[in-house]
């Protein structure tokens, strides 16, 4: 199980109180896609259709959390790709995703931290932030999910302290 996985896995009881009692648009999923998921629409990248749209409906071997807290806009995701799966992604995707120079990137994982834009006639996803092994780690991608469910006690990482709680060890961080 990868933290992306486990990150869900930690967050969900409390993801499912929200749902329940305040927001019937907050959830939080972990999906596994594969690299023909991905499309392009519009300069954006969305994975899901009328026909996938809920985990189960995905097999791949590429981690994506899907976090959502609002109905039209409230919504981001979590994509982990590795050097061997970049290489599989529709060239249109790969530019999105990782800029005209993807073909250069080094080895190593990307977390590709992305918004949801709604627009008149189309939605998807946008990347905010791409964590490389230059510049974070997984623990910048689970703050990025985190703070957007305004769940801000289970940040890793804050700008002034590193706050220690059980999530560093369920992810096995410390």
């Amino acid at each position: 199980m990868n933290n992306l996985e486990k990150y869900v896995n930690y967050v969900q009881p409390v993801a499912k109180a929200i749902n329940k009692h305040h927001s019937s648009f907050f959830c939080l999923e972990y999906f596994s896609l594969s690299a023909e998921d991905l499309f392009a629409k519009n300069g954006l990248v969305e994975f899901m259709t009328d026909e996938k749209y809920s985990p189960e409906h995905f097999s791949g071997t590429i981690p994506l959390v899907y976090a959502q807290w609002g109905e039209e806009t409230g919504a981001s995701i979590v994509l982990e790709i590795s050097p061997e799966q970049r290489k599989l992604l529709n060239p249109e995707v790969a530019t999105i995703l990782l800029g005209e120079h993807y073909k250069l990137w080094e080895d190593g994982v990307v977390y590709l931290l992305m918004d949801h834009e709604y627009y008149q006639t189309c939605a998807g996803f946008t990347v905010t932030e791409q964590i490389d092994p230059t510049n974070g780690d997984v623990g910048d991608a689970l703050d990025f999910l985190s703070r957007g469910l305004g769940l801000n006690y289970l940040t890793i990482k804050t700008r002034y302290i590193h706050i220690r709680h059980d999530l560093e060890s369920v992810l096995g961080l410390e």
